[in-house]
């Protein structure tokens, strides 16, 4: 599948089978891409043309075990936030690489992740600067169940020369059950003096005063564990312009991660 925006656009598209796919955007817009149960491989490549701005978001439904590669190479002075969400009770492995390759490309990668029990979730991120004047953001969240595994390789990458050049990225795990695996690796590959670049990193439970807290004003253990979960996840749901779409992406969320006192891991 090959598409082009040539024009302001806001729309979803539906993927239910695997698909190799490239998107050219070359103006400002939003775009929701639903990866339906169907599909068990995407190969998506993204070009961000010159002065465009986007909002991209790949929303996982699959049931299947499900492998994305997903390669973005960004123009001059364009601007975009892309986002993976996943909260399905299937395995996953998602490579994502982002290539600045003209000054003034700005890019900001985002993931939320549920690690439904027994599920592996396997990340793998690169934002490589090319040339000077470059920006690059990630940020990572994912909430784990029990015996849920959690990898992510985040790197940034600013080869020589890229002076002027920025790269910050954040990492958040919260570990609600047992047995579980997380690992983080925040790599910062710099190759240039005259740059910015930042990691952060937190893998941890719940705040137990927080907890109590919650439960005082009338939520159980698990809804108030849950409520905290929505918290790390909600945030890449502003990638999503529909209003409606995000409000019933929210109680999906709240359901998947028992606020409402059901589901696998309540």
């Amino acid at each position: 599948m090959e598409k082009v925006y040539e024009k302001e656009f806001n729309e979803t598209i539906y993927f239910d089978q695997d698909e190799k796919a490239t998107i050219t955007i070359q103006k400002t817009g939003s775009l929701l891409m639903v990866l339906r149960k169907g599909i068990s491989s995407l190969k998506l490549h993204l070009k961000l043309e010159a002065d465009s701005q986007s909002k991209i978001l790949l929303y996982n439904q699959s049931a299947s075990t499900l492998s994305v590669d997903l390669e973005v190479e960004v123009k001059k002075d364009a601007k975009s936030e892309i986002g993976f969400l996943d909260m399905e009770e299937s395995d996953v492995t998602f490579k994502q690489k982002a290539f600045l390759k003209e000054s003034g490309a700005d890019i900001k990668l985002m993931s939320a992740q549920l690690g439904q029990a027994d599920t592996t979730k396997l990340n793998d991120i690169e934002i490589l600067h090319e040339v000077p004047h470059t920006f690059g953001y990630m940020e990572n969240f994912s909430v784990l169940f029990d015996r849920a595994h959690y990898e992510m390789v985040a790197n940034g990458n600013i080869q020589k020369g890229c002076y002027g050049s920025q790269s910050h990225q954040t990492t958040r795990v919260l570990t609600l059950g047992k047995d579980h695996k997380a690992q983080v690796i925040p790599l910062l590959l710099i190759d240039e003096n005259d740059v910015k670049a930042s990691h952060a990193q937190t893998i941890g439970q719940p705040d137990e005063e927080q907890l109590y807290y919650l439960k005082s004003r009338g939520l159980s253990q698990r809804q108030a564990m849950g409520l905290l979960s929505v918290g790390y996840l909600l945030p890449i749901l502003e990638l999503v312009s529909d209003e409606a779409t995000k409000e019933k992406m929210r109680e999906e969320m709240e359901s998947k991660v028992g606020l409402y006192g059901h589901g696998k891991n309540s």
